[in-house]
């Protein structure tokens, strides 16, 4: 992993609290060191060139200071956090089902409204300790930093990716990790910011999956709403017609599944919901219908089989068929 170049590597230092300090608040009679190698670093603060720490000697490694910095960022972050109360964001994606009334139509349980919101938690409620470079005595592992919560039950693993990403060790013992991608000074200042999210494409998470949640309205778009729909009316002269919508178009309030389903059905299907439909719209047969009929056969785009005839005929030849005869009705 190729390290970004910045035109101000060396943005923070070490004052002599061992304060992680941004170039923008230094001055000038403060002595500062460097939190990768511990040498000293001058501000260096003039008007012409932008503003950064330097090395007296070059002696550090720009990927070691990334990470020493990086994790003193967090670190004191959090700190400060639990000291004042303030949240410690984390917002990730977690999967959100909806059982609308909708999905009833489509005529499969197996079928669901599911999409990714995002979902925010304060850290600090769950961990209210932390530590750097604190070895974990139930593991023996080391993270960069570690959250536990003061009963000892909960541990978070915070661990800085320079070059080299979270071992499989780690992530097997199924602790929840945080694993945040440095590449910049930038990249810094966003863990000084309090405020991660996955969006951002530099935090990995690993054995922290928030729950789903079910819920009974879609809220947003709906993730099946473009599936073409089939809803039919049987209109005064006794024609059936058919309209076709997308799911998320269909009015509920007078739509139902006897109805409306899937345009997608195949012939046997809709032969069967024509039929129901027919004798609920329709239950004294008053207007002859090849569906209806005990000549009629499979369902062909308003064609159906008559075995009668031997032929493909349209299902309103029984207005003028002799043989057209209507089958008992049973709701297969």
């Amino acid at each position: 992993m190729a390290i970004q170049s910045n035109p101000v590597q060396y943005a923070f230092a070490l004052d002599g609290d061992n304060i992680l300090t941004h170039i923008s608040e230094a001055k000038r009679s403060h002595s500062y060191t460097c939190p990768g190698c511990h040498n000293c670093l001058k501000p260096v603060l003039g008007d012409v060139n932008a503003k950064h720490y330097r090395h007296i000697e070059e002696c550090c490694s720009l990927e070691t200071y990334l990470h020493k910095a990086a994790k003193q960022a967090f670190f004191q972050c959090y700190k400060h956090a639990i000291n004042t109360n303030r949240p410690m964001v984390l917002e990730l994606e977690r999967s959100v089902s909806c059982i609308g009334p909708r999905l009833g139509l489509l005529g499969n349980k197996a079928v669901q409204c599911s999409k990714l919101v995002s979902a925010r938690y304060n850290l600090t409620q769950f961990f209210d300790q932390v530590d750097l470079e604190r070895r974990d005595k139930n593991t023996g592992l080391q993270p960069d930093v570690m959250l536990t919560d003061s009963s000892g039950k909960r541990c978070c693993y915070i661990e800085i990716c320079v070059t080299h990403p979270c071992t499989q060790e780690k992530i097997d013992t199924g602790i929840p990790i945080l694993e945040f991608k440095v590449q910049s000074a930038d990249d810094i200042k966003v863990l000084s910011s309090g405020v991660y999210s996955v969006e951002r494409g530099n935090l990995s998470v690993f054995n922290w999956e928030p729950p789903s949640r079910i819920v009974e309205y879609c809220s947003g778009t709906c993730s099946v709403g473009k599936v073409e729909m089939s809803v039919w009316c049987l209109s005064d002269s006794g024609r059936l017609n058919e309209n076709i919508v997308p799911l998320s178009d269909v009015d509920l309030i007078v739509n139902s599944k006897l109805n409306s389903w899937p345009k997608a059905l195949d012939a046997g299907e809709v032969m069967t919901n024509l039929r129901t439909f027919l004798h609920h719209v329709d239950p004294q047969t008053l207007f002859p219908n090849c569906i209806m009929c005990k000549q009629g056969g499979s369902w062909l785009d308003g064609y159906l089989h008559c075995y009668s005839k031997a032929k493909l005929v349209p299902y309103t030849e029984a207005c003028q068929c002799a043989a057209y005869k209507v089958r008992e009705w049973r709701k297969d």
